[in-house]
């Protein structure tokens, strides 16, 4: 199997997951056609609301996309309302008005091309592609008067007998004799 093939199935894995993680806290929303997702960059519909839902983000390390890896418009151009970018480590997503994020960028993101390691509000283009990229943080993101965190929920529904089960924080299975 190619190295794309695999990396492509392992996205769309994660992608379902950050997905499911969604309809669990707004098991109403309505998942968008594949036509929606691609050129309109909207994943749920909320009502008339779109939301655009990003996966596999970390605190210091929030993907902004201007430019898609096609050179089309990217998901800060497209047509949902609200961004939400699944951060685990807070346990919920970090929810944004799309529009409020491009203008933030547009006044706080520096117009050169620079390398990966170095593109902290700068822009960026992945080897190969066309794409153009930026790297924020939450702190960043807390800046816009739209941010909000949507916590993930506390229960789960037993997969046999179908009973919601609240869920409490994450134990440790095994204690470290080193520290």
């Amino acid at each position: 199997m190619k190295m794309a093939t695999r990396k492509s199935r392992v996205d769309l894995r994660l992608g379902r997951v950050v997905e499911n993680r969604w309809l669990r806290i707004f098991p109403n929303a309505r998942k968008s056609s594949q036509e929606e997702d691609m050129y309109m960059h909207v994943d749920f519909w909320h009502d008339s609301v779109g939301v655009d839902v990003k996966g596999n983000n970390l605190p210091d390390e929030i993907w902004v996309e201007f430019i898609n890896v096609n050179g089309k418009k990217g998901w800060l151009h497209g047509g949902a309302k609200y961004i939400a970018f699944d951060v685990p480590e807070l346990r919920g997503f970090i929810r944004v008005k799309r529009a409020e994020l491009l203008e933030w960028c547009r006044h706080n993101v520096e117009k050169s091309y620079v390398q990966k390691n170095d593109c902290y509000r700068k822009l960026y283009r992945r080897y190969g592609r066309k794409d153009c990229i930026t790297k924020l943080t939450i702190n960043d993101l807390a800046e816009l008067t739209s941010y909000t965190l949507i916590n993930y929920v506390s229960w789960i529904y037993h997969p046999v007998t179908g009973e919601k089960i609240e869920i409490d924080q994450p134990r440790t299975r095994y204690k470290s004799t080193n520290v």
